[in-house]
């Protein structure tokens, strides 16, 4: 009975200290964390770079949406407008 009891208080214990341990990191943690990792502006530079939308992909008439040799098609209403294969006339024009 005394071992069980031993044991019960040692779960609580322990269910108490995870439960009141914050996952809060301070201030100073993060600027030391900083120095660890000189690259990463130059990673989130390249990280800005515009990507294409492929074919058949949903556009929304932006310039330069598609991907090369595509153009953002809509229908008569000027809906449903997705990324298709340029035409004849398309390609001549730029």
């Amino acid at each position: 009975m005394k071992r069980w009891i031993l044991v019960l208080f040692i779960g609580f214990t322990l269910l108490a200290q995870a439960l009141l341990t914050s996952s809060f990191m301070p201030s100073s943690d993060v600027d030391n964390r900083r120095k660890d990792y000189p690259e990463l502006p130059r990673l989130l530079y390249y990280a800005r770079k515009r990507s294409c939308i492929k074919r058949n992909g949903s556009c929304d008439h932006r310039p330069n949406d598609c991907c090369y040799n595509s153009s953002c098609r809509c229908n008569l209403w000027g809906t449903n407008c997705r990324c298709q294969r340029m035409g004849l006339f398309q390609k001549w024009g730029k």
